[in-house]
């Protein structure tokens, strides 16, 4: 008589479900328990998604966002449009692209370059490098972006630069955004997705961003 096959993860139940984050079935217990915990899982997959709809974020109170004293109003949002989504665009596909990456990372990066980008309005020249090598990574992924960006609007569409003041304001608006949206694990992605769905080539779905603007 066959051995019955049993959860890849814990050895006991049946398994319902294919995992890819496993390469293999897993009961729907190691799946909940272990899902962006112990488990690397790939925005792709269906549990996933299915988990990250009905997901409840962290409690981040209002006194706690960062840099609240850089105000970003709704009109600023609709009117830069354009930049806010080059930037949504620009932190995923550095977040994509580096190997690990999660959204503690990814908030990391936003936090140096919020403070880079600080510096650069008192007219200074300084670069803050987050001493997380992943978060560090990603910053240098965006700002690469972000000069490609600028100099397609100066040698292409022969526009004006994008004001470092209107680059602060937008990533200061996306860092408040991912502090609102994490679920708090390890492995946690949960940003990271909402970026994936709130990029141009997405639907717009019901997961609008949980926002607080300042």
């Amino acid at each position: 008589m066959p051995e019955p096959i049993l959860c890849k993860i814990c050895g006991r139940r049946r398994p319902k479900r294919a995992c890819p984050a496993v390469y293999g079935d897993i009961c729907a217990l190691c799946c909940g328990n272990e899902r962006e915990n112990t488990l690397t899982c790939p925005l792709e997959c269906a549990y996933l998604q299915e988990a990250h709809r009905h997901e409840k974020p962290l409690d981040i109170p209002e006194r706690d966002l960062a840099n609240t004293d850089i105000p970003v109003s709704e009109s600023f949002v609709t009117e830069h449009e354009e930049l806010v989504l080059f930037c949504v665009y620009a932190l995923l596909q550095a977040a994509l692209r580096t190997a690990g990456a999660v959204d503690t990372d990814l908030l990391a990066a936003l936090e140096a370059l919020v403070k880079t980008h600080r510096t650069l309005e008192s007219g200074l020249m300084y670069e803050t490098i987050s001493e997380n090598a992943i978060a560090a990574a990603i910053q240098r992924s965006f700002s690469a972006s972000l000069d490609d960006y600028q100099k397609l609007r100066e040698e292409r569409e022969a526009l004006s630069p994008v004001r470092n003041s209107d680059v602060l304001k937008t990533l200061a608006f996306l860092h408040r955004v991912g502090q609102q949206n994490q679920n708090g694990r390890p492995r946690g992605r949960l940003f990271i997705d909402l970026l994936h769905h709130m990029t141009p080539d997405k639907p717009v779905d019901e997961r609008a961003p949980s926002i607080i603007l300042t």
